[in-house]
């Protein structure tokens, strides 16, 4: 299902019967913004379960988050609404790093980033977020008229800000495959993709990386197991993101990695079967915003 409107098409919506907005009250909004496509879905707070779930895309980057999400929020009643349980609001960007946490200190997290990477200071405000099994800490950029605009809307939340990064490594630990062995996890998304390694449920190794062919995503993938002494013949790999199931990116890995398959269903949300549209492997970054705090 895609449906044009404006300068943005929406490519999916789902909707649990269950939903209600009799009870946004109990509902956690979770907000995933990037330059290419911006995602939400509706959890109960409650329950565990995935209620609804939107996915839009953009024909090219935006310069401007606020201004161009603004047609999509400006006629979308749920969005609107001011009474959530909690919003979450997730960034899909190459502003971040990870800092061990007995270096880290709050009062100088802005220092943190500029030391990483180049950010424009006046267009971005710093943020963090710990990572308890990681014993570490994701520093990082939030758009500055975007967290302005959220707020606006939501005058009442506290807004927790988060990276990608972030999100996916805290799903990720949470999985029952986080065992004792080193494996691989792949996130692709539409123009970039995340490699994350987890061992013994602790992140050892996280990035983001800009692609354009499936060439890109064996390069890297293949440089990130050697670089870390991970054998691509029995090393696990584990694939999530927007491809289909008979993707070039996936079957370009698999030329190469042996222990390939594709991601599920996180198991710490439920879902109806009105979610068996998307496939299992898709919007795994979106529901793992449900476990952070």
């Amino acid at each position: 299902m895609t449906h044009s409107v404006g300068n943005h098409t929406l490519v999916r919506k789902i909707k649990d019967p269950q939903f209600s907005i009799d009870h946004i009250n109990q509902y956690d909004l979770l907000l995933l913004a990037g330059q290419y496509d911006f995602q939400f879905c509706v959890t109960d707070a409650r329950s565990q379960r995935c209620l609804l779930l939107e996915d839009y895309t953009f024909p090219e980057a935006l310069p401007d988050l606020a201004e161009g999400y603004f047609s999509i929020f400006e006629g979308h009643h749920l969005l609107m609404a001011g009474y959530w349980n909690k919003v979450k609001l997730a960034v899909k960007n190459q502003y971040f790093t990870l800092v061990p946490e007995a270096y880290f200190s709050s009062e100088e997290a802005a220092q943190y980033l500029p030391l990483a990477i180049d950010i424009p200071a006046d267009q971005y405000a710093i943020a963090h977020h710990r990572h308890k099994l990681a014993e570490a800490v994701m520093v990082f950029g939030v758009e500055k008229r975007l967290a302005e605009r959220l707020k606006s809307i939501y005058p009442s939340q506290n807004i927790l800000l988060l990276h990608q990064g972030s999100v996916l490594a805290d799903g990720i630990q949470s999985l029952p495959t986080a065992s004792y062995y080193r494996n691989m996890y792949l996130h692709i998304g539409r123009q970039h993709f995340s490699i994350v390694v987890v061992e013994d449920k602790k992140l050892i190794f996280y990035n983001r990386f800009a692609y354009n062919t499936s060439d890109d995503i064996v390069k890297y993938a293949l440089t990130a197991l050697q670089n870390l002494k991970m054998n691509q013949n029995e090393t696990k790999v584990q694939v999530w993101g927007n491809i289909s199931g008979k993707s070039d990116h996936y079957a370009a890995l698999y030329r190469y990695i042996r222990q390939l398959s594709y991601g599920t269903k996180p198991p710490f949300l439920e879902f109806s079967h009105v979610f068996d549209e998307a496939p299992d492997h898709q919007y795994f970054d979106l529901y793992s915003m449900h476990l952070c705090e």
